[in-house]
């Protein structure tokens, strides 16, 4: 939308369009909100219940604030070349290192996008150039389990929409420090500087007129962990997407399925993303499927997600000095149905997986599962699964294994058992119920 802080940066820009170069100039605001409250039923705020070290089954389990504004200039010359001015300006009640924050830091707002691309040039009128502080014009995420499977953020540059022939090509250039510390040198005492991820992103997209997209990945990093002379300093990663016609080609809506695989910096948490590896092995490898889609089937939107993920070598971020197998899977539905203009009634069930042999639970073998159910009465201005603002009042039931306890609570100690913030199995419960509100928008 229009907005009259643009008439801030019109003086400038109207001095520019005076020159001939430029003829239109618009300025945008967008953004993200989510906020509420998460109770449990003994009367206390909770934390979000969760297996995963990252992603979960969101409805009706926020706590958390976030709030995102994208500002952005629009440049058209008369010529039809452009350009885009973006900054993202982001509040969230937890960050992590990829803000450049750690928590605690007295950073109320992190900058995480500031970049500029130019599009429509003479020399090449099909392609974008981009240059700065970007998340990839390619993350692919899942609203359901709030996760981005696909996510390439950082420091760069590269060139988007390119025609081949059989493809368009997208590549970039991206620089990600993981610890948020710029001050600790390279393992090799004679190296200038510290490490970065530097991680080179191709992406072939609709090869041959299909839906398939391929995204071949190089990783780079000085090891910053000098204790051990067998972390990974590259890896490489392939990613394979192939996008239906609707909901798996028998109903409306969309679906994709996608193969990944990854090793050594390009494994583990770093499995499709860029700076999450650098406690990884050089002999780290991963591989994980993943079915997200949505349907729209008489009167029912049906959101469904489902991956599975194998971790070989693997190790926390740690000083750890050998790796360890991990297995994760994950499977949900989210019915919506619109029962007039303005309600909703949303539910949701889910069950994550998790295997991993490094977290010890109460009987021992970190190995169980996690269901959560819930159900969520929905205000709505707009109709349908994506129209928002919303407004929530939600129930949620949890129930879990105690040998994933650890994990529930999200605190563990190698191999001691501590009881996390969220505290739910204290007194050894395997079951929560939480209720709560929430508003989520964007724009």
């Amino acid at each position: 939308m229009k907005n009259k802080i643009g008439q801030l940066f019109a003086i400038p820009l109207t001095l520019v369009s005076t020159v001939g170069l430029a003829t239109t100039t618009d300025f945008e605001m967008h953004g993200y909100i989510k906020s509420g409250i998460l109770m449990n039923s003994d009367g206390n705020r909770s934390d979000a219940i969760g297996l995963m070290p990252d992603g979960k089954w969101r409805l009706g389990n926020e706590q958390n604030t976030k709030i995102e504004l994208l500002p952005t200039i629009k440049i058209q010359n008369d010529n039809g070349s452009y350009a885009k001015i973006r900054a993202n300006l982001t509040h969230e009640t937890t960050c992590t290192a990829d803000w450049n924050c750690v928590d605690g830091d007295g950073h109320e707002i992190q900058f995480r996008e500031g970049y500029a691309e130019l599009g429509n040039l003479d020399f090449a009128p099909d392609a974008v150039f981009w240059a700065g502080k970007r998340y990839s014009s390619s993350n692919t995420s899942n609203h359901q389990f709030d996760w981005e499977y696909i996510q390439y953020n950082g420091t760069g540059g590269g060139v988007d929409n390119v025609k081949l022939g059989f493809a368009r090509f997208d590549i970039g250039l991206y620089a990600f420090n993981p610890s948020g510390d710029n001050a600790r040198p390279p393992a090799d005492t004679s190296q200038q500087g510290y490490p970065d991820d530097y991680s080179v992103n191709a992406w072939f997209k609709s090869i041959a007129g299909t839906g398939l997209d391929i995204q071949l990945v190089a990783h780079s990093m000085n090891s910053d962990m000098p204790w051990d002379e067998n972390v990974a300093e590259d890896g490489f990663g392939v990613t394979a997407v192939y996008n239906f016609d609707g909901f798996y080609n028998f109903a409306n809506g969309y679906s994709r399925f996608v193969v990944q695989y990854g090793q050594g910096l390009a494994a583990g948490d770093s499995l499709g993303k860029n700076g999450w590896g650098w406690a990884n092995l050089d002999d780290t490898t991963s591989y994980r499927l993943v079915l997200d889609g949505l349907a729209n089937v008489s009167g029912w939107d049906i959101s469904t997600f489902a991956f599975y993920q194998q971790d070989s070598d693997f190790r926390w971020w740690s000083g750890a000095s050998e790796g360890w197998d991990r297995t994760r899977m994950a499977v949900g539905v989210r019915p919506y149905q619109q029962l007039s203009d303005h309600f909703a009634m949303q539910y949701e069930i889910g069950y994550e997986y998790l295997d991993d042999e490094n977290l010890m639970g109460v009987d021992g073998r970190g190995e169980g599962g996690l269901t959560k159910v819930t159900v969520a009465p929905t205000i709505t201005l707009n109709q349908g699964f994506w129209g928002r603002p919303q407004l929530r009042a939600f129930v949620t039931y949890a129930t879990w294994d105690k040998d994933v306890a650890d994990a529930i609570d999200g605190s563990f100690d190698w191999g001691t058992r501590t009881i996390g913030a969220g505290g739910y199995t204290r007194n050894d419960d395997t079951s929560a119920i939480n209720f709560g509100l929430q508003a989520e928008v964007w724009f």
